[in-house]
């Protein structure tokens, strides 16, 4: 009896870690899953490996999220019908089950066919949601975002009515190209994603940032806000090219996450495609400035 109880708590031992000001669960693997209730799911560049999509769509399912938000880069080609095709034939289920949000990713190649298959109306890809005391932005890094812009200006709109709202204690914003990486288009793209929206996200007190197009799993943290990549959910993996002062974790890893809200505090949750723990941080409520 002994034993089972050693060999149990050691299996679930959690260790405490202070990183940057998060709180960095680290969980023994092999954990068995459980379901998220109240929660939603983060995923994204899933592209052409389809064993692995479909590995990973199962353990989302296993999860029950409430939503799933996918950021980006679901096909190989979007103006190819078959790829359209195999990404229905995997998700389908998942998306009768639980409401999806997509963000369109550079592969979607602009095609009209990524407004069909989601539903899309006006052809306007970007869209607001909240969930649970969670404001979700969902961006289009894929149309001009930058200072007078249509995008930019329905963003600033956005974020100071979420901000100035009672029930929203949490402002989260989706994109497909990430604000900070040290892999491949962390050095490759030019910085014009940080450029364009940090002011404004920091402006607003938004807490949260999750993006892809670098496939691997990368946590960054500056000025109070972080900066998620989660853009591996079957695309080639990448690797750490580079270095950066506010990036905090990194895994060349197929990976999916999970945002609860528990006791007024986010907790985020990330598992790679055996469903072995990759990371936790958790996100306090933060005193925004009063919006003008």
């Amino acid at each position: 009896m002994q034993t089972d109880i050693i060999g149990f708590m050691k299996r679930t031992l959690l260790t405490l870690l202070a990183v940057g000001g998060a709180l960095f669960l680290q969980t023994s693997p092999g954990a068995a899953q459980e379901t998220c209730s109240h929660c939603v799911v983060v995923y994204g560049d899933t592209r052409t490996n389809h064993d692995i999509h479909k590995k990973m769509v199962a353990l989302i399912m296993a999860r029950k999220p409430e939503a799933v938000f996918h950021i980006g880069d679901m096909v190989g080609d979007g103006r190819v019908a078959a790829d359209w095709d195999k990404f229905n034939e995997i998700t389908g289920e998942l998306r009768k089950k639980v409401r999806f949000y997509p963000a369109r990713g550079n592969h979607e190649q602009l095609s009209p066919d990524y407004f069909k298959v989601f539903g899309i109306k006006d052809w306007i890809p970007w869209y607001s949601t909240d969930l649970h005391g969670i404001h979700f932005a969902v961006l289009d890094s894929e149309t001009p975002f930058w200072k007078g812009t249509p995008q930019y200006k329905w963003l600033q709109n956005d974020l100071k009515k979420a901000a100035a709202a009672p029930g929203n204690k949490f402002l989260a914003v989706l994109l497909h190209r990430p604000v900070y990486s040290t892999s491949e288009h962390g050095t490759m793209d030019p910085p014009i994603v940080a450029e364009a929206l940090v002011p404004l996200f920091e402006e607003y007190g938004v807490d949260a940032v999750f993006s892809g197009h670098d496939h691997d799993y990368e946590r960054s943290y500056k000025n109070g806000i972080y900066y998620v990549v989660a853009g591996s959910g079957g695309a080639p993996l990448h690797g750490q090219i580079s270095t950066n002062t506010v990036s905090q974790v990194f895994a060349k890893s197929y990976n999916y996450l999970t945002i609860s809200l528990a006791a007024g505090t986010i907790k985020a949750e990330v598992y790679d495609d055996s469903d072995k723990p990759i990371d936790a941080f958790e996100i306090a409520p933060k005193t925004r400035k009063p919006v003008k």
